[in-house]
């Protein structure tokens, strides 16, 4: 019988192979990967508030575009995005930063219409029969008294928390914490904006920048599925020195074979563990922390010799781009 249809057999093969790959891919996690910028170019804002208050400081503004993409799985089984920027050496005070705290609600212009009706009836029914005869006399009485009333008001909606954001490291840095939303995407290029009090003389500095993404399991957990970190230069617009020590800066951390990467994405993985353990609501009030918040230290190990030259070499052009920072008068 199986010998006659050849066509059969193939179909079935082709079915059992769809359904294997249908499998495997509903079993696939959710992996993100993350582009930080090499450097970050940054402008003098103007703020007579800034000025009036401190004379020897100034105000810059340092846009950072991330993008995400997610390589495998979908952003329904994610949980939530964390952005974290943060002076390690705190030499960069938070002015304010954009985007804010934004809450979202499943209703149009975030309201509810709503009306109550309530109906009172009164029915009273008789039945009269008289039957002494073949012929019977029948009566039947309704009365039916109906009252309503209807109040029409609006409720306002609840709101879903898209997006937090706030300081953390006492004021020198920001975390963004961004969930799925119906009116925006995860997925794509962000631009997170800060404003920062520096002195009047800084011409450049460094910050870090780490990237983190977790996903829903089906065991009601959630886990990683991405971490990035890195170190970003800074500098004022037009100062080519400080600009060719980002880039410098950048070209260490791609170098080395990679080494550097692992250990910067090791070291995020704890932060955004630490950060994790927080609520939202209490990040403002963080702690500075010695670790959390760093610059890359390694312990002395001789099997990481190339390890050991890029820390050192990162460390060097750190140092540098520090001296650009300036000092207060």
């Amino acid at each position: 019988m199986w010998s006659r249809c050849p066509m059969l057999i193939a179909m079935l093969l082709s079915t059992h192979a769809c359904g294997l790959m249908a499998r495997n891919c509903s079993a696939t996690d959710t992996k993100v990967i993350f582009d930080i910028p090499s450097k970050v170019e940054c402008v003098e804002v103007r703020c007579e508030k800034c000025a009036a208050a401190h004379p020897t400081m100034k105000v810059i503004e340092a846009r950072f575009r991330i993008s995400a993409s997610f390589v495998e799985g979908r952003e329904l089984s994610t949980e939530d995005f964390v952005y974290l920027i943060s002076s390690p050496d705190m030499r960069l005070k938070v002015l304010d930063f954009l985007p804010n705290t934004t809450l979202e609600s499943l209703t149009a212009e975030d309201r509810i219409e709503v009306t109550d009706s309530t109906e009172i009836s009164d029915v009273a029914s008789g039945e009269a029969r008289v039957g002494y005869s073949v012929l019977s006399l029948s009566g039947t009485k309704n009365l039916s008294n109906k009252k309503t009333e209807s109040n029409h008001y609006q409720k306002v909606a609840h709101k879903n928390l898209v997006l937090a954001s706030g300081t953390i490291n006492r004021g020198h840095g920001v975390f963004y914490k961004l969930r799925p939303s119906n009116e925006g995407s995860l997925e794509g290029a962000k631009e997170f904006v800060l404003l920062c009090i520096v002195p009047k003389t800084w011409r450049g500095d460094w910050c870090t920048v780490i990237c983190s993404a977790r996903t829903n399991k089906k065991t009601s957990t959630t886990a990683s599925a991405g971490i990035e970190q890195a170190h970003v230069g800074l500098y004022l617009s037009g100062d080519r020195a400080a600009s060719q020590l980002s880039d410098d800066l950048t070209q260490i951390q791609v170098a080395h074979g990679g080494l550097l990467a692992r250990q910067l994405t090791k070291e995020a993985g704890q932060s955004v563990e630490a950060m994790h353990s927080i609520p939202t609501n209490q990040l403002g009030k963080f702690p500075s922390s010695e670790w959390l918040f760093r610059a890359v230290k390694f312990k002395p190990n001789s099997r990481q010799t190339s390890l050991d030259a890029a820390r050192k070499s990162l460390i060097e052009i750190e140092t540098r781009l520090s001296e650009l920072a300036g000092t207060l008068d």
